[in-house]
């Protein structure tokens, strides 16, 4: 497979969907100390700034928030997702749809969770709820 390099910022937008309400958590701006988010980049402390919620202008925040929640429909997700992009001349290009995100203290998702004032266990038991009920 061969893909078009593009030269821009990585964003990351995590969501959940339950009984016909959506939780779109705040935009993560990640930002590699090396060339390229990699392994390294992604697992040694240190490696990378990762700014929730992101430093876009309200439009751009918004406009991330609204792709990865048409994304999340599309794909046909449940539960928690994350969905990554590149961010060039204000057009997001979608990268992938991590559809087990992580869940340590550390990841994306729960920073994005504290973000809006929620713990993850919050989140985790609207979930369960929303299953059983």
């Amino acid at each position: 497979m061969i893909e078009e390099f593009v030269d821009g910022k990585e964003f990351t937008c995590g969501l959940v969907k339950i009984k016909n309400k959506k939780i779109v958590f705040p935009v993560t701006e990640v930002l590699p100390k090396n060339e390229f988010f990699d392994f390294d980049a992604k697992y040694t402390p240190g490696a990378t700034e990762e700014i929730t919620p992101a430093r876009l202008p309200a439009h751009l925040f918004e406009k991330c928030q609204n792709i990865s929640s048409e994304i999340y429909d599309l794909c046909q997700c449940a539960g928690i997702v994350r969905i990554d992009y590149i961010l060039k001349d204000e057009v997001f290009y979608f990268l992938e749809v991590n559809t087990t995100p992580g869940m340590t203290a550390t990841s994306f998702i729960p920073q994005q969770i504290a973000a809006m004032g929620l713990t993850l266990g919050q989140v985790i038991t609207l979930i369960i709820e929303d299953k059983i009920g």
